[in-house]
């Protein structure tokens, strides 16, 4: 035991480490038009963000970069380029590489422009990948920029051919897949598969790709297939619209709010929103401050886009029965085609199922759980099983899972689909709530008579420290199965009566000042 507390204690203190931020000039470039720098690690890119002077530069990414180190770094982690004095006017390219798994955490009043680029303007941002991105912020909070544009500028600046996965979360307001709020940008080809959420009644304005649109902003030829949840102002797309031009862009996203949520755009103040389409099923919502309502069957179906008018020749491009997607910025295709992904909680049990139409080499599916904190941000994904697939298949196939004995709070699930070549990918998220018990209570043991096992189930509202032992008929003491403390939620235990004897046995609750008492009877 002395040992298990040994290594235990090295564990934790290991995993706690605050690595610090090292900028690392690029090997390659002097920063001009012609000569842009290099950049290929980590310590690349916080090498630009260390320094406003180099915010006026030309950049080009050309590695993958692992960016997972952030969580750990002091400060709320990742430091935006660009802020309000002075603001990014450099040109970025990341030519498609990936930035994976950049984190930030903060979250106070003062915490405005959170992202890989905090504020920009007159800029160029340009094929940059964002993937399992974990951006916290009170503010103005994109994956990849906060706030692009000033409003008294003519020219905000291009963000071209950009996509985010993960999760962006808002104290306050205006935050988006991609970009927080535009002010006379130009948003093109791009796409966010991001959840975009925050913390409760004071969140505002929050969309899939974008949470607010202002006068002089263009988007055209963009996607959203996030869950959104936001107060008020919510939207698949864009949370608000305050004079933006959006044309040829649809969302089928999950949206949630209270007021002001469609399916597309939740507030229209002024602009225009032409050839614009959302999933009215995938959705949850029949109405929007924009755009055309259709069915899912209607969103995978290429007449519904090409009789709007969008452009299946150079832009868009259907594979299967599935959404359009880019073909300058595509997703990578799965192997198999996943048609839904839902999950259902009851209790403390959720159940999770998915369908599939066709399959090509699917070894199967990680199945992966992250818990969101209400305040501060979320904690790393965790994968919790896993089903194998069906291999090669033309034919339908269903799937489901069963996570048990969740804790009250917040949850995200998702899918890592895995081929057979090893290759994978992440399905969209999906987001439940597991309600706290409202009483202490202990169920009757099940099964009642038991041989030898039999589970004993009790709940608890608040946290608290459990006694849970079991008696013979005499009073006296034969185990002790539960004591510690525990977080509110439903627990299960199982008692293995192996080697004692038949007969009638109690088992005995005590939690705070609350006690009960149960009978339950072996027999062998």
């Amino acid at each position: 035991m002395k040992t298990l507390r040994a290594i235990t204690t090295l564990i934790i203190s290991v995993s706690t480490i605050i690595f610090s931020q090292t900028a690392v000039a690029p090997d390659s470039g002097d920063g001009s038009s012609g000569n842009p720098y290099h950049i290929a690690s980590l310590g690349n890119l916080y090498w630009i963000a260390a320094n406003s002077t180099r915010w006026n530069k030309y950049y080009i990414q050309t590695a993958n970069i692992n960016a997972s180190e952030t969580r750990n770094w002091s400060g709320g982690g990742w430091t935006p380029i660009g802020n309000n004095s002075p603001p990014f006017t450099g040109t970025y390219n990341g030519q498609k590489y990936i930035i994976d798994s950049l984190f930030i955490s903060r979250s106070s009043n003062s915490d405005y422009y959170q992202g890989l680029f905090g504020y920009t303007y007159n800029s160029t941002i340009k094929n940059v990948c964002m993937t399992n991105a974990d951006i916290t912020g009170y503010s103005y909070v994109g994956a990849v920029i906060g706030r692009s544009g000033i409003s008294t500028a003519s020219n905000g600046g291009t963000i071209t051919d950009c996509n985010s996965t993960g999760i962006v979360y808002a104290k306050s307001s205006y935050s988006g897949g991609i970009i927080g709020i535009s002010y006379k940008s130009t948003i093109e080809r791009c796409y966010s598969t991001c959840t975009v959420t925050g913390a409760g009644s004071s969140v505002l304005r929050n969309g899939g790709l974008l949470g607010r649109a202002e006068g002089g902003t263009i988007v055209n030829n963009c996607y959203s297939r996030g869950t959104v949840f936001a107060n008020a102002y919510c939207g698949g797309l864009i949370g608000s619209n305050n004079g933006a031009i959006i044309t040829n862009c649809y969302s089928t996203g999950t949206m949630s709010g209270y007021s002001y949520v469609g399916g597309l755009i939740g507030e229209a103040v002024s602009g225009s929103v032409d050839s614009c389409l959302w999933d009215t099923q995938t959705s949850g919502r029949s109405s929007s401050a924009g755009g055309t309502g259709k069915t899912t069957s209607e969103m995978q179906t290429v007449s519904t886009f090409t009789n709007a008018g969008w452009d299946f020749t150079d832009v868009w491009e259907m594979v299967g029965t599935n959404y359009p997607r880019l073909k300058s910025n595509q997703e990578t295709a799965l192997p198999v085609e996943l048609i839904s992904f839902i999950a259902s909680p009851k209790n403390n049990v959720v159940e999770l199922k998915w369908t599939t139409t066709t399959e090509v080499n699917n070894y199967g599916f990680e199945i992966e759980k992250k818990s969101i904190k209400d305040e501060l941000g979320s904690v790393k994904w965790e994968q919790i099983g896993f089903v194998e697939g069906s291999g090669t298949t033309q034919a339908p196939k269903q799937y489901s899972f069963v996570d048990k004995n969740v804790l009250a709070g917040k949850y995200l699930y998702r899918l890592k689909q895995i081929d057979r070549d090893g290759k994978f990918i992440y399905s969209n998220e999906v987001e439940i709530l597991i309600a706290a018990p409202k009483e202490f209570s202990l169920s009757q043991n099940y099964p009642n008579p038991f041989n030898p096992t039999t589970v004993i189930n009790y709940q608890i509202p608040i946290s608290s420290r459990v006694i849970l032992k079991v008696f013979d008929p005499l009073g006296k003491e034969v185990t002790t199965l539960v004591n510690e403390m525990k977080d509110a939620g439903t627990y299960s235990v199982q008692w293995n009566a192996a080697s004692f004897g038949n007969g009638i046995y109690f088992y005995q609750l005590i939690t705070g000042e609350k006690t009960f008492v149960k009978k339950m009877v072996l027999m062998k």
